[in-house]
């Protein structure tokens, strides 16, 4: 672990701008660094400059000096959250903007990743969280910081369904969304809710990018060497007059004609299949409805959303319709 000493330690508490020396005197940030920073967050409070600080760091050490680059590696993304998902939650503003940082910058993160940053959200909103100078977060009301927070975590750059919401996650926004009806909430986070959960509902899965294995195979592959003129013509001509090409009477453009038809009609497809609720979301729906009490403005809000943008539903979803918000 990183031992930045006394000397960035001033009379008042940490001296933010010694410890941002000692750190970038260095090659890079790395993992020591972070850990030590997160141990003095405590101490650290809402110091803006040890904030931005910590989320340089995070970005550095997790984000952008690894390879591939923008890539988080599932050991890395298990270390951050064994660093702070001891059992408390995010007790300090440091321990959520490190997560903000990595996730912000992040090309891919592993979905346990974004699932420990979601649940960590709802873990403050619905029980409280008290940091080291007292109450960090109230119990039962989504502020502004939630729901800027939810809404980079749900939709993080995942390769299991990037800017697609999944059923847990969907879940824990109904969770939230009741155990805060009668509350003081942020005005954003009722869109917000409506818009998360019916992405899961309608929303189809484009935006998945490559696994990190998938992406050094492909730096591997540009770190060959380049073919020949020759080599290039003869493949070239290999794909022209291969079977699939109409014994090579046709073109290049035909051919890149015929992959973008394709790829439209996949598309088209998805999005059809993807736009209706079917039954089993549709009970889903009701299950989670029809909990005790009045529908709350998000769920309002969530059936004016299935209204206006499902192709289709099933009647007992139509018939909550009057109800939108």
């Amino acid at each position: 672990m990183a031992d930045f000493g006394v000397e960035n330690m001033s009379a008042q508490g940490i001296d933010t701008a010694a410890l941002r020396r000692s750190i970038y005197s260095k090659d890079k940030a790395d993992r020591a660094d972070l850990a030590e920073l997160l141990r003095l967050g405590a101490q650290a409070g809402d110091d803006p400059d040890f904030l931005t600080l910590i989320a340089d760091v995070a970005r550095d050490a997790l984000d952008l000096d690894v390879d591939p680059r923008g890539y988080v590696s599932d050991a890395d993304a298990q270390w951050l959250i064994a660093q702070i998902g001891d059992g408390g939650g995010l007790t300090v503003k440091e321990e959520f903007e490190t997560l903000k940082a990595v996730i912000a910058h992040a090309v891919s993160v592993p979905p346990a990743l974004a699932a420990f940053a979601v649940r960590e959200v709802e873990r403050a909103i619905l029980n409280g969280r008290r940091g080291p100078a007292g109450v960090d977060h109230q119990k039962g009301v989504v502020t502004s910081a939630d729901v800027e927070a939810l809404r980079l975590f749900v939709f993080a750059p995942n390769a299991g369904a990037a800017m697609h919401v999944d059923r847990p996650t969907a879940e824990a926004l109904f969770d939230i969304a009741h155990a805060t009806a009668g509350a003081n909430n942020d005005p954003e986070f009722a869109d917000f809710f409506a818009k998360a959960v019916g992405n899961y509902l309608i929303g189809a899965v484009f935006l998945t990018p490559d696994s990190r294995d998938e992406e050094l195979g492909l730096e591997r592959e540009l770190d060959r060497p380049a073919p020949s003129f020759g080599q290039f013509l003869s493949g070239l001509a290999g794909g022209l007059f291969s079977p699939g090409a109409s014994d090579g009477r046709r073109s290049v453009d035909a051919l890149a004609h015929d992959i973008v038809f394709r790829e439209n009609a996949e598309t088209e497809d998805r999005l059809d299949a993807a736009a209706s609720v079917d039954a089993s979301e549709a009970q889903w729906i009701l299950a989670h409805l029809t909990r005790e009490g009045e529908l709350t403005t998000a769920e309002r809000r969530l059936l004016g959303f299935l209204r206006d943008e499902a192709a289709s539903a099933p009647p007992e979803i139509t018939a909550l319709y009057a109800k939108a918000a």
